[in-house]
């Protein structure tokens, strides 16, 4: 992945960052390194040093606009995963929003979505574990997509909706 300064990277799989530079230091005292320096986006206030020679494993590129059309038109086709066993469940929700595939975070937010309308139907709600996975992945996708569509996040999720039905 190219890093230039002014371009906007996700660090850590979930946060929008502006490259700002890049500087030598030592922060121990000792070793010199060479580290990128991100600003999160939506405050200056902040800065991230990010060594060099492990950018490549806590940096990726935003999606591009066409990656974000193809997922979205993707949804129609993929099929939700059904999961028994709330332990098992969980430990997978945390594993599929840390490892940054929004295939699967989607095919994951869908499972839910049905899950839930099946349980208010019954006059149930989701259980919290659920419930906060959603929103954690909401929050990644709607934070991403919203970003590189130049749309608010609360836009997001009809944004996806109107797209889904003119296909």
């Amino acid at each position: 992945m190219q890093l230039d300064i002014g371009k906007h990277v996700i660090y850590r799989s979930s946060e929008i960052c502006r490259i700002e530079g890049f500087e030598k230091k030592s922060f121990d005292g000792v070793t010199e390194r060479e580290y990128c320096i991100l600003v999160p986006d939506g405050t200056d206030r902040s800065k991230y040093y990010v060594p060099m020679d492990c950018a490549q494993e806590k940096l990726r590129p935003l999606l591009t606009k066409d990656e974000i059309y193809a997922l979205i038109d993707g949804m129609k086709d993929d099929q939700p995963v059904r999961e028994a066993g709330d332990e098992h469940r969980r430990d997978r929700f945390s594993e599929v929003l840390a490892c940054g595939d929004y295939r699967l975070i989607i095919s994951m937010m869908h499972s839910l979505y049905l899950e839930k309308q099946e349980r208010v139907a019954k006059g149930r709600k989701l259980p919290a574990a659920e419930e906060k996975a959603m929103k954690a992945a909401e929050a990644l996708i709607y934070h991403e997509f919203g970003f590189v569509l130049g749309i608010n996040e609360n836009e997001v999720e009809s944004f996806i909706e109107e797209r889904l039905a003119s296909k």
